[in-house]
């Protein structure tokens, strides 16, 4: 249960939270983005008050952890069928998107056969699609390699100078340190502001 949560997340900032396991951090990210609903107080994204009811807000990118992927289906089919709901990019401009984040577009696999890694890295590639205003980050570098968790960090730091404000939960407190503007502790749904760090961008 979160518990009087105040937290705001700016354009091009990069947010840490950090959190044990059934700490609520998984619960904030998703009435973040409308997908639990709030018996108190509101949730205001990109100035549209998210409701129960009410349509997600445009512009909002979500890597959970597990991501959730369409697992019968190959790594491009999964991003042709997402791209299909709003007419994003191109069949190419996914086969690019795909090789972005090392992946093999002609892959002929089902998803269900991929690595706990190479699982991450498709919804990396998901959550760039639609040049997104607010990224939300579950565990982002659970199941990936160092020169995964490396290329992780490059592409957190292209979202926000590209004016994304980026939230990600996590337990590992060095990997927010090194990556994140303002970092939260969050235990038994109660936020708490930690620190500030500064990173070169």
């Amino acid at each position: 249960m979160l518990r009087g949560i105040d937290l705001q997340a700016h354009e091009s900032e990069v947010v840490g939270i950090i959190g044990a396991n059934g700490s609520g951090k998984t619960t904030l990210l998703r009435a973040m983005c409308g997908l639990a609903a709030v018996d108190s107080g509101e949730v205001f994204v990109m100035g549209q008050l998210l409701k129960p009811t009410g349509p997600i807000p445009q512009g909002i990118s979500v890597v959970f952890d597990p991501p959730a992927l369409l697992p019968d289906m190959t790594g491009l089919q999964n991003m042709i069928v997402i791209s299909k709901i709003r007419d994003l990019m191109t069949v190419d401009e996914l086969r690019a998107l795909m090789k972005k984040v090392g992946l093999d577009a002609y892959d002929k696999r089902k998803v269900s056969k991929y690595s706990q890694g190479m699982k991450k890295r498709l919804a990396l590639a998901i959550s760039m699609m639609e040049e997104p205003r607010l990224v939300l980050m579950d565990e982002p570098t659970n199941a990936l390699d160092p020169s995964g968790v490396s290329e992780l960090r490059s592409w957190i730091v292209e979202f926000a100078s590209n004016g994304a404000g980026v939230v990600i939960v996590s337990h590992h407190t060095e990997e927010l340190n090194r990556i994140c503007d303002n970092i939260y502790k969050i235990v038994d749904g109660v936020l708490t502001r930690v620190e500030d760090t500064l990173m070169a961008r």
